[in-house]
């Protein structure tokens, strides 16, 4: 397992932590609002079965209940992104804020996968 990126945004009040591994054929992503992370909701995001072909990623919600629309949403653009399958522990305890820090949070997400592909 090796650790791509290590990386934090602060998001109004909320500083949110991600960290990317890359394990073999596959990547481990862990965002939490929380410097110790938790499991929180899990996703396995799987990309596109066939080049070429534009068919939508497959994500599925293996456990948790809560974010797993923002959860999917990570976790299908992360796979997409990295062409590669993407296990998903999304921890935000936050929930007031949950709304505000959609938007900030995918921004961020896009940045460090757009650093990550440049250097694989």
């Amino acid at each position: 397992m090796e650790l791509l990126a290590e990386k934090n945004i602060n998001i109004d009040d909320i500083t949110i932590y991600l960290n990317l591994f890359q394990l073999h054929k596959s990547f481990l992503l862990l965002i939490s609002d929380q410097n110790k992370m938790g499991i929180g909701t899990v996703t396995l995001g799987s990309p596109p079965m066939i080049n070429g072909v534009k068919p939508p990623t497959t994500s599925f919600n293996l456990f948790g209940v809560d974010s797993n629309l923002l959860s999917t949403i990570i976790a299908e653009r992360a796979s997409h992104t990295l062409k590669a399958p993407v296990l998903l522990l999304l921890f935000l305890r936050n929930k007031k804020k949950n709304e505000e820090i959609v938007k900030p949070l995918i921004i961020f997400l896009d940045q460090v996968l757009k650093e990550i592909i440049e250097k694989l």
